[in-house]
């Protein structure tokens, strides 16, 4: 089976009905969305939320207050989230580029700017699509693990990260705020899929 650009679209309107709007990414500012994109990375919602909590506290999300902590101490905070030496350091880079970079890299184009975001350490295909899609306002398909278990249980297809996000961008047929909301249906039907 070939998707097309109707699959995806009747897809998102079918998970919308169910599920109603998800209203993602839950932060405040684009600092705390940052931290929380990387520190969801192989964990659950839960331990990052106390990982958050603590930078609340800390930081308040400052982004030189955040940048300035030494390294034993951003991994003592976020140490909840797990892998936090790693998570830390990945941290640093991501809140460096979007010090330093952000606002001229909101006039790239998708492709160059999705290569950029990968070459950052500690960012994956993944982190950086939720960067376009939340962060840069680009109409881009995230590809995570709950979005190829809804594909499964939707279509029979079994997929890979690069495959599934393939099939989607070669005509990928939602707006941008579009997919924000597609992203969070596909992971709260994924959730549900799991819990079966």
């Amino acid at each position: 089976m070939e998707l097309t650009r109707n699959d995806f679209k009747q897809l998102y309107q079918t998970l919308r009905a169910e599920l109603g709007p998800q209203g993602w990414w839950p932060a405040d500012n684009d600092v705390e969305m940052l931290c929380g994109m990387i520190l969801v990375q192989n964990t659950n919602w839960q331990n990052v939320d106390q990982s958050l909590a603590n930078l609340r506290q800390a930081t308040n999300f400052d982004l030189a207050t955040i940048l300035g902590l030494p390294e034993a101490e951003l991994q003592a905070l976020i140490r909840p989230s797990g892998f936090y030496r790693n998570k830390a350091r990945a941290i640093r880079n991501v809140l460096t580029m979007y010090r330093d970079e952000y606002p001229a890299l909101r006039t790239w184009a998708t492709p160059a700017l999705r290569k950029h975001l990968l070459a950052i350490k500690g960012v994956g295909f993944e982190t950086a699509d939720v960067m376009l899609v939340y962060l840069f306002d680009r109409a881009v398909m995230v590809a995570d693990n709950y979005a190829r278990r809804v594909v499964a249980a939707h279509w029979g297809l079994t997929m890979t990260y690069q495959s599934l996000w393939a099939a989607a961008m070669a005509d990928f047929p939602l707006t941008a705020a579009e997919a924000k909301e597609f992203h969070a249906l596909l992971d709260e039907a994924g959730k549900r899929l799991s819990r079966r």
